[in-house]
C-alpha cells in the first residue's frame, strides 16, 4: 500500500463512505481479505455484489466483526430473488445485512406505463416479502428508466408490435432525443412513474447514469425524500452520439461533478455514499482514489 490506513480514516460529516465491491472484482483476494483490505483505506461500509451469494458467510461475518464494516446493500438480480428469496434472505440476515438492492433491468420494462406499473407491482410484492423478515429492497437505477414511457408521446399502440426489446430501446431514444424536449422532467420518465407507483420499494441513486439520461444527480437524489436509500458516487462516459452510448469511467472523469453530488447527498437523508469505479484500470489504486473522493481531498 502506497498510502495510510490512518490518513485515509480522517474524520468526515455527511453521509458514510462505503465501496461497492464490484469495483474490486478482479482484485485476485478472497472476499473477507477484501473486506479487510477496504476497511483499513478507511470505508466504514460495503455494498457486496456477486461473490457475496458464493463465499462462506461465516468468513464473511467474521471479516466484518473484526473490521467494525457495515454491510450497507447486497445487489442481487431480480429474477434469483423472485425464484427463491429464502437462502438470500438466510445469508444477509446471518452476516448483518438489512437491505437488498436490485441493479439495473431492462428497457423493456420501462417502455410504456403500463410496463412500468407491472413491474412496480412485482417490486412492491417482493418488498413487502424481504419487510416481513426485517431486510429493506431497494432499486439501483440505471440509465433505461430515465428514458420516456413511449405512450406518453402518442406511441403507444407502436410499441405494442412484436419486435426485439433493442428496436423498442431505440425508438425510446429517438423521442427523449427529437419528442421530450419541451417536457423533460423527472415525473415524466420511467423513473418518476416506478417511484409513483411503488410505495415500499427504496432508491439507490446512481449518479453516472443519471447524468447519462441527461437529468441532474442532485435533482434525483433531493426528488425521493425518505425514499432515498444509497447514493452511487458512479460516472460515465459518452462514447456515441445516437443511438447513445456509454462506458463506465473513474468517478469525475466523466459526466458527473463528485463535489456536487456528494453535496447533494449531504442534503438528503443519505446514511451511506457508495463509491464504485465499474472498471478500474488499477483495482488497487481506485480504492484509494475513491475514499479520497468520499472524504473530499481528491488525489
Amino acid at each position: 500500500m502506497s498510502h495510510t490506513a490512518a490518513t485515509a480514516a480522517e474524520a468526515s460529516e455527511g453521509p458514510r463512505p462505503a465501496i461497492q465491491l464490484h469495483t474490486v472484482r478482479s482484485i485476485d483476494a478472497s472476499l473477507p481479505e477484501v473486506i479487510r483490505y477496504v476497511a483499513d483505506a478507511g470505508y466504514e461500509g460495503v455494498e457486496f455484489a456477486g461473490a457475496f451469494l458464493d463465499t462462506d458467510p461465516q468468513a464473511v461475518k467474521r471479516a466484518l466483526t473484526e473490521t467494525g464494516v457495515v454491510p450497507v446493500a447486497a445487489h442481487v438480480d431480480l429474477l434469483r430473488l423472485e425464484r427463491n428469496v429464502e437462502p438470500i434472505v438466510d445469508r444477509c440476515q446471518f452476516v448483518g445485512c438489512d437491505r437488498v438492492i436490485v441493479p439495473h433491468l431492462g428497457a423493456h420494462l420501462f417502455r410504456t406505463t403500463a410496463t412500468v406499473d407491472r413491474l412496480a407491482s412485482r417490486l412492491d410484492e417482493l418488498a413487502e416479502r424481504l419487510d416481513s423478515r426485517g431486510i429493506e429492497l431497494g432499486y439501483h437505477t440505471s440509465r433505461e428508466p430515465f428514458l420516456p414511457p413511449l405512450d406518453r408521446y402518442g406511441l403507444g399502440t407502436v410499441s405494442s408490435i412484436p419486435a426485439p426489446a433493442f428496436v423498442w430501446e431505440l425508438v425510446a431514444e429517438a423521442a427523449d432525443r427529437w419528442l421530450v424536449a419541451e417536457d423533460r422532467s423527472l415525473d415524466q420518465t420511467g423513473f418518476g412513474r416506478l417511484v409513483d407507483q411503488t410505495a415500499a420499494v427504496t432508491f439507490e441513486i446512481d449518479a453516472g447514469w443519471v447524468a447519462a439520461g441527461g437529468y441532474d444527480p442532485a435533482e434525483a437524489i433531493e426528488s425521493l425524500g425518505d425514499r432515498l436509500s444509497l447514493v452511487h458516487l458512479a460516472d460515465v462516459q459518452q462514447t456515441r452520439e445516437f443511438p447513445p452510448a456509454f462506458r463506465s469511467v473513474t468517478p469525475g472523469d466523466g459526466l458527473i461533478d463528485p463535489a456536487e453530488v456528494l453535496a447533494a447527498a449531504a442534503r438528503s437523508n443519505a446514511e451511506w455514499v457508495v463509491f464504485e469505479d465499474d472498471d478500474p484500470d488499477d483495482p488497487e489504486a481506485a480504492i484509494w482514489k475513491g475514499i479520497a473522493l468520499l472524504r473530499g481531498r481528491p488525489l
